[in-house]
């Protein structure tokens, strides 16, 4: 091979190389710009309540009073909720800062963990207040449904009706050998 071969050949590798450097340290670049996505708990707590209005209004035969009534009375729910989450969390995050602290106060741990337990408490008895809230808005006929629906509701999450997770019906297959 002649020497014009030769410098032609390490011209385009340098060249290539040239390239491929410029490119890797423009995806370096971008990572560094683009921030990294949230945490799923994050993006739940901080996003808006999910507007189920349009379901409810469907399925219950909701009148446009009715619906306006469902979306404040949730609006109010979210903001609520969303207060008693932040402060169960940093309860959470004090707990577990002393739990592995060098010298734990179990005094603290305790006055904690029942901080933690009466927001909780807080938190189910407004979700309860909201169902009632809710059954006042709507009609009987509409309470009946709705409670149809949360049953369903509640079935179609538990895990053994999840479809591929039911009991087969009939007798059982036997296995080919």
């Amino acid at each position: 091979m002649d020497i014009f071969t030769q410098k032609k050949i390490l011209v385009r590798i340098v060249i290539v190389l040239a390239l491929l450097n410029l490119v890797s340290i423009g995806v370096f670049l971008w990572k560094a710009v683009t921030p990294p996505p949230r945490p799923a708990s994050e993006t739940e707590a901080t996003a808006p309540p999910r507007d189920v209005s349009a379901i409810l209004e469907k399925e219950l035969n909701l009148s446009r009073e009715q619906v306006d009534q469902i979306k404040n009375l949730r609006a109010d729910f979210a903001e609520k909720e969303k207060s008693l989450v932040e402060a169960i969390q940093r309860e959470r995050d004090s707990m577990n800062q002393e739990m592995f602290n060098a010298k734990t106060n179990e005094e603290v741990i305790r006055s904690l963990a029942g901080k933690i337990a009466e927001n909780e408490y807080k938190m189910e008895m407004l979700r309860y207040d909201q169902s009632l809230q809710l059954k006042a808005i709507c009609t009987p006929q509409q309470v009946e449904q709705f409670e149809k629906l949360v049953r369903d509701m509640r079935d179609f999450f538990k895990p053994d009706n999840k479809p591929g997770r039911q009991p087969r019906k009939g007798p059982p297959r036997k296995r080919d050998e």
